[in-house]
């Protein structure tokens, strides 16, 4: 992420670890602009980079305890000087929950609603900020960014009677083993199977990430809950992941599998090979395999777990021209034995016009 920083070492550090308190996404803005205009803007010509990441031993157990001096970090194969380092589990988190809503099998969704309530209620503390998109045929906003969890709770639930989805004539989608008639293939248990299905994963990320987390400070994030892999967005992977990294933002994938010995679910899951991987691996984030809709919560507990585990690290880049290309980061662990998880690079644009509140 690219920085105005301030003249004083305290609004440097303050906009470093991103410590104003969010508040919906419209209050959140006004709030801003009230205090630009009211105490004035502090503009310096200092670029800081920042990254987040993770660390795992040899054990994928996470680390949150080492220190500065066991990590070096580079830029396109260039060493950096590391000028902040802190550890950051109680940064203010943006998150966002992407839910795949393209089944017509109401214990499906009610897995997706449960887990993702119970997700929210871990992760979204009252300096946080959560919403929820659902995206099938087309991306909708179950939940603006909001602190209150009770309301995430309730709309991640919603989802479960297509009140978010919008299901063709507007019933609710059917109950587990029940197939609506018409279209698609019959699977091996007699069930209809679309082929056909459209599942806008491209488009859902892309959605939550300019609409609502690009002018966001502090850690940024989407969860995307994927029963299949993308299908008809009008985004590529590249328009995805291009928006993912311009505005800092880290990926995690849950792709949904059916369980061993079972195949009740009306969505075949086909994923090709790697995409996702590479759109989550690129913004510091992994792919998780669920194999069974009851394994869904333990991965989201895993998620969770990562993101109040986490690390960052700023420097100000030696190469000072601002094309606009992408630059490629590499941040490594100096003792053997451990793996650091974190966004592959950012795009190099002048960050002319970006600032900080006067402190």
């Amino acid at each position: 992420m690219l920085m105005r920083v301030g003249i004083s070492v305290a609004a440097l550090v303050l906009a470093f670890l991103g410590s104003a308190s969010p508040q919906s996404a419209p209050a959140q803005e006004k709030t801003v602009n009230d205090k630009a205009s009211q105490e004035g803007v502090v503009h310096t010509d200092v670029d800081l980079v920042s990254v987040y990441f993770t660390v795992r031993d040899n054990n994928k157990r996470l680390v949150n305890d080492l220190p500065q001096d066991k990590f070096r970090v580079s830029e396109d194969g260039n060493p950096q000087a590391i000028k902040f380092f802190a550890h950051h589990s109680d940064v203010l988190l943006t998150v966002g929950m992407l839910l795949d809503t393209g089944t017509n099998m109401s214990w499906i969704l009610g897995e997706e609603a449960q887990a993702s309530s119970l997700f929210v209620k871990h992760v979204v503390r009252p300096t946080d900020l959560g919403f929820i998109l659902s995206y099938a045929s087309r991306v909708e906003t179950v939940q603006l960014p909001t602190s209150d969890v009770a309301l995430l709770v309730e709309q991640a639930h919603s989802i479960q009677t297509g009140a978010a989805i919008g299901l063709p004539g507007g019933g609710p989608p059917s109950s587990r083993g029940v197939s609506l008639p018409g279209g698609g293939t019959v699977g091996i248990n007699g069930k209809h199977v679309n082929q056909n299905r459209a599942a806008h994963l491209y488009d859902a990320a892309r959605v939550a990430t300019l609409r609502y987390l690009s002018g966001e400070v502090g850690r940024k994030a989407v969860v995307i809950v994927a029963l299949s892999g993308d299908s008809q967005s009008e985004s590529t992977l590249e328009d995805a992941l291009k928006a993912l990294l311009e505005n800092d933002v880290i990926a995690y994938v849950l792709q949904i599998h059916d369980a061993p010995g079972r195949d009740d679910c009306d969505v075949r899951h086909i994923f090709e090979k790697d995409s996702l991987k590479k759109l989550a691996e690129a913004t510091g984030g992994r792919v998780l395999d669920v194999r069974g809709m009851d394994k869904l919560e333990p991965a989201l507990d895993e998620i969770s777990e990562e993101l109040h585990h986490q690390y960052s690290l700023g420097y100000y880049p030696e190469n000072k021209n601002w094309d606009g290309n992408f630059r490629k980061l590499q941040i490594s662990a100096l003792e053997k034995g451990y793996s650091v998880h974190a966004r592959k690079g950012y795009y190099a644009k002048h960050p002319a016009g970006n600032s900080v509140p006067a402190q």
